[in-house]
């Protein structure tokens, strides 16, 4: 391996470290002998999983939370209607719990120059189920974050292992099934360093630091 693309490559794992070994063509790149490990760089845990070069695996992640925006109505009010899964548990808006199943059912009153024909004080839901959240500012944007029962397709490449990161919207699971396996991401071993994957002419090396057993 020339020096520039040597020099090129310990910089993307890490100052310090050093590439031990490459593998071409790779079909895998556990670590040791796990095929499903993390590492973790200032503070960011990222997931690496060993599979089939090019292909796609699935991952269970179980109730994820997930955050979406939405403008308040002209009244203060955020309507929320009943999800897929039939349930708020966890609900949040603006990381503030709601206990749904607490909140009193009232009918939706209309809205009139910015003020409810009925006083509405407190939050409550509807009839058919919708959760409202009064007292927010007209016109801003609310952070509601409701779990949810997650699959995630990630793909595999060259070199025979997917990256399981966090996303705006959807943070690292604590848990995760993989090939029918449970998975506790603080309990998975960690490389320290990355592997790299470098793809030229079509053809992929993996390449693992020197830190690695």
């Amino acid at each position: 391996m020339g020096k520039t693309l040597k020099n090129s490559l310990i910089a993307l794992v890490g100052l310090g470290a050093a590439i031990a070994s490459s593998i071409s063509p790779a079909f895998a790149i556990p670590y040791a002998s796990n095929t499903v490990y993390k590492v973790v760089k200032e503070g960011v845990t990222t997931v690496y999983i060993s599979a089939t070069a090019n292909s796609r695996v699935q991952l269970e992640l179980g109730s994820v939370e997930r955050s979406t925006a939405r403008i308040v109505g002209a009244c203060g009010e955020v309507r929320i209607s009943v999800p897929s899964s039939g349930t708020f548990t966890g609900l949040k808006v603006d990381g503030v719990a709601i206990l749904a199943d607490s909140l009193p059912s009232q009918l939706m009153p209309s809205c009139v120059s910015g003020a409810f024909s009925e006083s509405r004080p407190e939050n409550f839901r509807t009839p058919n189920g919708q959760v409202v959240v009064v007292g927010k500012t007209p016109g801003a944007a609310v952070a509601i974050a409701l779990p949810n029962e997650s699959t995630r397709n990630i793909s595999v490449n060259g070199c025979g292992f997917a990256v399981l990161r966090s996303t705006t919207s959807t943070p690292l699971p604590d848990t995760f099934k993989f090939a029918s396996t449970d998975y506790t991401v603080s309990s998975l071993p960690d490389a320290g360093e990355p592997p790299v994957c470098r793809t030229s002419n079509g053809v992929s090396t993996g390449y693992v630091p020197s830190s690695w057993p």
